[in-house]
């Protein structure tokens, strides 16, 4: 048996981060709800174990190493790699072998596209987009709640019978779509579904009974419910995609796989895992892996991961034997990937940089203002009645969040704080001037009211055009779905008004003379009154 212990994590400086701690502070703020850390160090017999948060909203149980579930999302690329390194081994396909070689029925429409390699795409070298181009044109609409499940192997086909760019830029770019591909020709050339080929060659050699690489959850029990900041988020189905992040796991089974890198015998699958550690055409690409030097001069491969609610880590030191996972529902990638970091190298710590300068309110036009603070050491802006977006720090006083082409350049006063937010956002630019900071997003405090009077607000409230929120009332929490949104949490601050953590937002429950509950009034960027139905409605 392995000795379990709780773990503080030293960053090799004069630093140091308490997992638990850190972990612990994220469930505080609604970033973490059950999280399940493994480590090994030096090939030790003691066995790091931190166990934190909650299963879900009704499983109030700390969630377990053996058999709570999580998606690990693109961890899954790793595993992916080595379900084709097992065929490569057994000389049923090659690394160098082409796409085309390998999906003969396909009529790609452009030759180099057709000639890019298995090693290419493990490497994510192909030059193919992170998606496919028809990711959002499928002949059966797609759902923001589970990007993946609608888009089949007729829409990949598709696509490459289709796609033709006038060049293919083989340098190292993330894609999905790469390593979609690469689990659809394992699948192929066994004549098998992947998650059957992923069962039979990786995880039943390697004793990993609880990881599965299918879509459907009807039959997993022990699965921790997805979460991301107060929002209750279902699993994803991958369709076609499953080679990009399908697989579901326990931190026992990945602890398994951690182990089983440290084995130097020449079966098959070990044989296999050790090849996908070689280094490609860039220093730090394995197959599947990401690789980087610890502080210790020793090479680490790792991977992340995320999904709609889940966040994780893997990393593995074959040198030192050691190693260490964690698996969270969380959408904090870069968080889990921040805490992870920091059992081998010097990680930046939150709240690092200093956003004192910045912080405080800007009127951006009449009644909209932006609220500016330091959210987990990251610049934080909330506008008026919106939910809050983070942005990156690129330089001297300039912060962006590229994808949404969002900027803000902020102008010092003689004092150092900000006067100024030069406000940008697809081209239009405005320069807010800092006011005083009553005029931002609401300070709310929670409350605890009883939790009968809770029940009495659960059912159904209708607003327009057909669109139904749904109160639901889970032991002593209260959840509001509005249809085609996630389930969010709400919390009391007076026994009939609630607010969301994640919105500039606020919900009133009207009652009639006999306290029955009539109706629901939203409060966001104005008011919107929301009648009480019958269910059956």
């Amino acid at each position: 048996m392995l000795t379990s212990a709780v773990f503080t994590v030293e960053s090799g400086y004069d630093k140091e981060i308490s997992v638990q701690t850190e972990l612990q502070r994220l469930i505080d703020v609604h970033k973490v709800r059950a999280a399940v850390v493994m480590s090994i160090e030096n090939d030790s017999t003691e066995l790091g174990i931190v166990k934190i948060g909650e299963i879900s909203d009704s499983r109030r149980e700390v969630p377990d190493e053996n058999s709570t579930v999580f998606e690990i999302g693109s961890i899954t690329k790793v595993f992916t790699a080595l379900l084709v390194q097992t065929l490569v081994d057994d000389d049923l396909l090659h690394w160098d072998d082409t796409i085309s070689d390998s999906l003969p029925d396909i009529e790609f429409a452009n030759d180099e596209v057709a000639n890019v390699t298995l090693r290419e795409l493990a490497s994510h070298r192909s030059g193919l987009p992170r998606l496919p181009n028809n990711f959002a044109e499928t002949e059966v609409p797609g759902n923001a709640m589970d990007p993946y499940a609608n888009y089949g192997e007729q829409d990949l086909v598709a696509f490459f019978e289709s796609f033709d760019p006038p060049e293919l830029i083989n340098e190292h770019a993330y894609s999905n779509l790469g390593f979609a591909l690469l689990g659809y020709i394992a699948a192929k050339t066994l004549d098998t579904s992947y998650a059957e080929a992923m069962n039979l060659r990786v995880f039943q050699p390697l004793e990993m009974n609880n990881s599965t690489a299918i879509d459907s959850v009807k039959d997993v029990a022990d699965l921790a419910a997805g979460y991301s900041n107060t929002a209750n988020m279902g699993t994803w189905n991958f369709n076609v995609h499953a080679g990009a992040g399908v697989i579901r796991s326990t931190a026992q089974d990945m602890y398994k796989f951690i182990r089983a890198n440290f084995i130097e015998s020449d079966d098959a699958i070990h044989h296999s895992i050790r090849s996908i550690r070689e280094l490609q055409y860039e220093s730090n690409q394995a197959l599947g892996w990401i690789s980087e030097t610890s502080d210790q001069d020793t090479t680490i491969f790792w991977h992340n991961g995320q999904t709609a609610g889940y966040a994780s880590f893997l990393a593995i030191d074959p040198e030192a034997k050691s190693g260490w996972v964690i698996l969270t529902t969380s959408t904090e990638s870069a968080a889990i990937t921040r805490i992870g970091a920091s059992f081998y190298r010097e990680v930046v710590l939150p709240n690092s940089f200093d956003f004192t300068p910045y912080a405080g309110v800007y009127k951006l036009a009449e009644d909209q203002y932006m609220t500016i603070s330091n959210n987990d050491g990251k610049l934080q802006i909330q506008v008026t009645g919106q939910q809050p977006i983070v942005l990156a720090h690129i330089t001297d006083h300039v912060f962006e969040l590229q994808a949404l082409s969002l900027k803000a350049d902020f102008v010092l006063g003689e004092d150092g704080k900000a006067t100024t937010l030069k406000w940008s956002q697809s081209g239009v630019s405005i320069d807010a001037e800092r006011v005083d900071d009553s005029f931002g997003v609401e300070t709310r405090e929670e409350i605890s009211i009883d939790t009968e009077l809770l029940a009495s607000y659960a059912g159904k409230y209708q607003l327009p055009e057909n669109v139904v929120a749904t109160v639901k009332h889970v032991k002593d929490r209260l959840f509001v779905q509005v249809t085609g949104q996630p389930e969010f949490r709400v919390f009391p601050m007076s026994p009939t008004r609630f607010f969301y953590k994640v919105l500039d937002a606020e919900i009133e429950f009207k009652k009639d003379d006999g306290g029955t509950v009539t109706g629901v009034v939203f409060h966001q960027g104005g008011e919107y009154l929301a009648p009480r139905i019958n269910d059956t409605e």
